[in-house]
């Protein structure tokens, strides 16, 4: 006899649940407002950033190098003089200007007028690695590609445009794909040497509960290691709550755990409601839940497949929306996300070994033929689709609808590139 998992909440505990959730975010709110009038004390004030990323720009016949920052937990941008040496993952001391900076932009991340007093010449640890992963490839996209792909570094335009018209841009963003993989190889390096241990000074031990503890500490070592990026803090965030929920017994894959994760995270981090990273990670796993709601029945390589094909056509309206940009190998992403598992344990592999650019030949082969063409999604109809889509939580004739407006978007798409 198979015996059903229990919900999550009845009508008692939500209440207290979001109770709970109220004074969370009462008590964050109140924590960023007091950093926030702080830094407002006076019209200036000296502070410490890392800075994430350092780019020249040209605008209106002006050239000056733009420096993103990390400040508080936020995205910070300033500009100051092009001749500067690149700064990237050094922390630097600033003068900035704060009289106009208001609570709503504070919390969002925001642009501010400062002046560079100090650069600390030690490198962040994020950028080290960044730099021994660029020193096995000699191409310049090769080194941001595999950068980005493993220490989250800002990729230059041109690569994000290619990656955008491959469709491939969710597979450079960390988040819990990328969380799910190196946990199962974590698993795999701990469960022997774990196992050998265990028969001999601790058989009373629960392994799959312990070595699920072990593998959380290091990727809550790389969540920190990558400086709390949103859309892997969602991921890490969301583990925890599905290992707590299945060892007791409770449903995890439903529409509750995503809401939940979402809840606790955005009181936890207000500034997460700007996210586009945090949002596109959640609206990612809201239609794997929603295609599992109504297809988990299906043999185990039909849902692989299924949810490939799914959540692409599903996340082509909202991306189409964001980026504009789509070309005939755009649904071809179906197939590398399916092959992107191999790749990326292959890659980490071969960066180990110090062969990282093994494969830089095929890859700078396949992006010279790229070249996207515009497309794009008005609002009206994305909001039509997002509203249809949550409808679907609750009716079936609503999920037909939602995929019949995405399917019909990327018919169009198709038709204008060519």
């Amino acid at each position: 006899m198979r015996l059903e998992r229990v919900a999550l909440f009845d009508t008692r505990s939500l209440g207290l649940f979001l109770l709970a959730i109220f004074i969370i975010a009462s008590t964050s709110l109140l924590f960023e407002y007091t950093q926030y009038r702080e830094l407002k004390t006076f019209d200036d004030a000296e502070v410490e950033a890392q800075v994430i990323n350092h780019y020249i720009k040209t605008k209106n016949e002006k050239t000056y190098s733009v420096l993103k920052l990390r400040f508080q937990g936020k995205g910070v941008y300033t500009i100051a003089s092009k001749d500067l040496k690149n700064l990237r993952g050094r922390t630097v001391g600033l003068r900035v200007w704060t009289k106009r900076l208001t609570f709503l932009d504070y919390l969002k991340g925001f642009y501010i007028h400062s002046v560079l007093l100090h650069v600390k010449p030690d490198l962040a640890l994020y950028e080290k690695a960044r730099r021994a992963i660029a020193s096995q490839h000699h191409n310049v996209l090769m080194q941001e590609l595999y950068g980005a792909l493993f220490t989250a570094a800002p990729m230059r335009p041109e690569l994000r445009e290619k990656l955008s018209a491959s469709g491939t841009s969710h597979l450079l963003a960390i988040s819990g794909f990328h969380l799910g993989v190196l946990s199962l190889i974590l698993l795999a390096l701990f469960t022997a040497p774990y196992r050998f241990f265990q028969e001999r000074y601790f058989p009373y031990r629960h392994r799959h509960r312990d070595l699920f503890m072990l593998s959380a500490v290091v990727m809550l070592g790389y969540l920190i290691f990558l400086g709390f990026i949103p859309s892997l803090l969602r991921a890490f965030a969301m583990m925890l709550i599905a290992y707590f929920l299945y060892d007791r017994g409770m449903k995890v894959i439903s529409m509750q755990t995503l809401a939940l994760t979402v809840l606790l995270l955005s009181a936890l981090w207000p500034t997460l409601i700007f996210s586009m990273g945090f949002w596109l990670s959640v609206s990612g796993v809201f239609y794997i839940f929603l295609f599992l709601k109504y297809f988990s029945d299906l043999k185990k390589w039909q849902i692989a497949l299924g949810i490939a094909v799914w959540v692409y056509l599903m996340m082509l309206p909202i991306s189409l929306y964001l980026f504009e940009t789509f070309s005939l190998y755009h649904p071809l992403s179906i197939l590398w996300s399916l092959l992107f598992l191999p790749f990326y344990v292959a890659s980490l592999l071969l960066h180990v070994m110090g062969f990282g650019g093994l494969f830089d030949g095929v890859m700078l082969n396949a992006f010279q033929t790229l070249e996207g063409k515009d497309s794009s999604v008005l609002l009206s109809v994305l909001l039509l689709h997002v509203s249809v889509s949550v409808l679907a939580i609750f009716f079936k004739r609503a999920l037909l609808f939602s995929f019949l407006i995405a399917l019909t978007i990327a018919v169009v798409a198709v038709y204008q590139v060519t």
